[in-house]
């Protein structure tokens, strides 16, 4: 059966435009009075110019059959959102294969069997070799561009949904025929560019957030390059370089002029990378995207130490993970075109997509105050003379009780408990599957009397359980059979690492990970346990800041170990009411009750210009967000202002003990950690951050701003506003002086 595919010519504009080629992006907008009509089936496509592809009352979406551009036109504003830059033929800065590249939907990073590496855009792969095939699907079109080359072949699907522009690449359905192997995809590398003539900035998630101004002048430092929720943690790295913060959230994007864009990957997002680009680096425009890893590399040292000491890099199979690879974009105008509006619609993104229920705030009537308690750790001590390890008790079951009762007494009610080391054995010993406390602390009969306490007392109360870190064999797991493999197909081993120097840190014991299955096992079993034994609440640790492959001879993709992950954390929220997360990855949001650690800060790479709490915004008036400790900080004025500026609860860490029983304990860092030295200033410091955020508990974040260097305004949805200034010196903000390191609420 022939099938005649429907198409309508898009508006004049647009198609003189895509002939053209050379309108600068101030100009790249459609006529705005009437939308382009479809004209029943009679649709055919003219000169090779633009045809309709799809439709909505809000976006309409051109598709050019010869060079396979897009150009998605916001109908609200007519702006026009182009795959590649418009005047790309005046870019007098890209030289060589990097001018092809601004032709190009896809740019491919690809390796032979000896690992050497190789680049190729579709545009001199596919789309010259005439290689290439559309059709139309449901309100879009799907582009096949084959690489008879390469031996690759990959389909991609555009389409519209309401105010959404898909990209998808079918991983399904791409082919490797020949001898090379597809490292990373790079989707729409150019997708709304601005030029050396826009203003504007770029949105990469490091950490809290960042910004990449326009034309900022550093195109002499590396490039942003990251992983979405880190590097994989299944390969071996034997040194650490440098620190920085993961990408937490799977979204980017770009404003330009007066017009926003954000990115928001929908599927895929575990195998993921973000780039971005600034002008003069390798052309005229600044860019940002994101392309899907298919294959992941491990240095291994061997002889290490020896005159025969060499590297041996070694390749992982090729493979996208049985999830298609699909990033949405939605178009910000007006007031929301910024990144605090980006933001706002990644929180609506968030409940409507991805189903967060929004945290009850009814019946708080005072911030939240989180904390985060050691129970039992593991410390050397001899026994006529014989050494072994025994459980130091730090923070005992009545501890906790007393510490309760003592915050109560001291007027703070609402009040979260985190406990670490608690389960037999303390810290870093069996994988835990039951509630089952360490003798020295109290025992079982103690612990579930602490938790009708707790309960009774309205105390959120998380034991903490880490079913990815696998220290000890025992409770059915072994080492032999339950940790997960690297690219060596060796166990994989972790290390910490010395921040001074990135070396491995030979005083602390390496650990495994389990693989993602005994992780899924872990997890039921607790969970199951939990809710038979009455536990309500609990903190999940590692899984929802790690992913990572199991390299064994069927590779287990990090997509699909972020399925597993989703499975067992939805599995688990049905059994237990309330899961905190720390250092939380967007995939835990749909099950969380509470976020501990999150991300203040960005990494500060060279080529960033100014750090944003867009992490912060997203999840305001959603779910309660806490910071990392207060009294661990190194200045705590400074972080007890950013948690103001942030809309963040405080979060401070002890032990009920003497802090001398830390010492020669790998925890000895915990120098600012005895609760009752503590107390005083803690409950002061508490009591000025209740009083500032009370007026705003609960609303989300609407506007962020920075003023002036070091003074930031955030506003919340009742109107009400935070200024905080981080200066040396007092400030005035309309006609009212905020004292250095001082804040004010109105």
């Amino acid at each position: 059966m022939k099938v005649r595919w429907v198409f309508t010519i898009l508006t004049v504009t647009a198609v003189v435009i895509a002939s053209l080629g050379i309108v600068h992006t101030d100009t790249m907008k459609a006529q705005k009075a009437e939308a382009p009509q479809a004209s029943g089936t009679a649709g055919y496509e003219l000169n090779g110019q633009l045809v309709l592809a799809g439709k909505t009352e809000q976006l309409t979406l051109g598709f050019n059959p010869q060079t396979a551009e897009i150009i998605v036109t916001d109908l609200s504003s007519g702006v026009l959102w182009s795959s590649n830059p418009m005047d790309r033929a005046n870019d007098t800065i890209a030289k060589g294969i990097k001018k092809q590249d601004l032709n190009a939907q896809l740019l491919l990073d690809y390796v032979d069997p000896l690992n050497k590496p190789f680049q190729l855009n579709n545009f001199l792969g596919s789309i010259q070799e005439k290689a290439f095939t559309w059709k139309q699907i449901d309100n879009g079109v799907e582009v096949t561009f084959e690489f008879p080359k390469a031996g690759f072949t990959i389909p991609v699907l555009y389409s519209l949904k309401d105010d959404v522009f898909s990209a998808t690449i079918a991983t399904d359905r791409i082919e490797q025929k020949d001898k090379y192997r597809l490292v990373n995809i790079n989707l729409l590398p150019f997708f709304g560019a601005g030029s050396i003539l826009d203003e504007g900035y770029l949105f990469v998630p490091d950490g809290s957030g960042a910004l990449i101004r326009f034309n900022n002048n550093k195109s002499i430092y590396k490039s942003y390059d990251e992983r979405v929720y880190g590097g994989d943690q299944a390969i071996d790295r034997p040194e650490l370089n440098g620190l920085k913060e993961d990408i937490r959230l799977p979204v980017f994007g770009l404003k330009r002029n007066d017009h926003a864009v954000l990115a928001v990957i929908h599927q895929g997002a575990y195998q993921a990378g973000i780039k971005a680009e600034v002008s003069r680096k390798n052309n005229q425009y600044n860019s940002v995207s994101s392309y899907l890893n298919m294959t992941e590399f491990e240095t291994n040292i061997l002889m290490a130490g020896s005159p025969s000491e060499k590297l041996v890099v070694r390749a992982s199979q090729s493979l996208a993970g049985n999830r298609p690879f699909e990033i949405r974009y939605y178009f910000l105008n007006e007031g929301k075109a910024d990144y605090a509006g980006m933001a706002e619609r990644y929180r609506t993104y968030l409940t409507e997509d991805q189903g967060v229920v929004p945290f009850n705030w009814k019946s708080s009537v005072q911030a939240p105050l989180m904390l985060e308690f050691l129970g039992g750790i593991k410390k050397r001590d001899t026994f006529l003379g014989i050494p072994y390890r025994t459980v130091e008790a730090l923070t005992t079951l009545g501890d906790l009780g007393m510490v309760a009762d003592r915050l109560n007494d001291n007027g703070i009610k609402n009040l979260s408990i985190r406990y670490e080391g608690w389960m037999s054995g303390g810290m870093k010993d069996q994988v835990t599957v039951s509630p089952n406390a360490e003798r020295k602390l109290g025992g079982d009969k103690a612990f579930r009397s602490l938790v009708q306490e707790m309960e009774q007392k309205g105390i959120a109360f998380y034991p903490v359980v880490d079913p990815v870190s696998f220290y000890k064999n025992g409770n059915g797991f072994n080492k032999f059979f339950d940790a997960a493999k690297n690219i060596s197909r060796a166990p994989t081993l972790k290390y910490e690492f010395l921040a001074s120097s990135g070396t491995k840190n030979k005083e602390v014991k390496p650990w495994y990970l389990l693989k993602p299955e005994s992780v899924k096992e872990a997890v039921d079993r607790f969970s199951e346990s939990a809710e038979d034994t009455g536990l309500k609440r609990a903190a999940l640790q590692s899984i929802g800041s790690l992913v990572y492959s199991d390299f064994r001879r069927q590779t287990l993709t990090k997509n699909e170990t972020g399925q597993i992950w989703e499975d067992s954390l939805k599995l688990a929220a049905t059994r237990i009411e309330g899961l905190s997360f720390d250092h939380a990855n967007a995939y835990t949001f749909p099950s969380a009750e509470s976020l501990t650690s999150v991300p203040l800060f960005s990494s500060r790479f060279d080529i960033e210009d100014e750090q944003i709490p867009f992490y912060s915004i997203a999840v305001s008036g959603l779910l309660p967000a806490f910071g990392e400790p207060i009294n661990l900080a190194g200045n705590n004025r400074t972080y007890l202002l950013k948690l103001l500026e942030t809309g963040t609860f405080p979060t401070y860490k002890f032990i009920a003990s003497n802090s001398s029983l830390l010492i020669g304990t790998e925890f000895d860092s915990l120098y600012s950690g005895d609760f009752n030295l503590w107390f005083e200033d803690m409950t002061a410091q508490y009591k000025e951050i209740n009083q500032a955020i009370l007026p705003v508990l609960g609303l989300p974040i609407t506007e962020h701003e920075k003023i002036s260097d070091g003074v930031y305004r955030t506003t919340f949805s009742s109107g009400k506003s935070i200024v905080v200034n981080y200066s040396e010196k007092a400030v005035t903000v309309d006609d009212e002086q905020i004292e250095s390191n001082g804040y004010r609420v109105r």
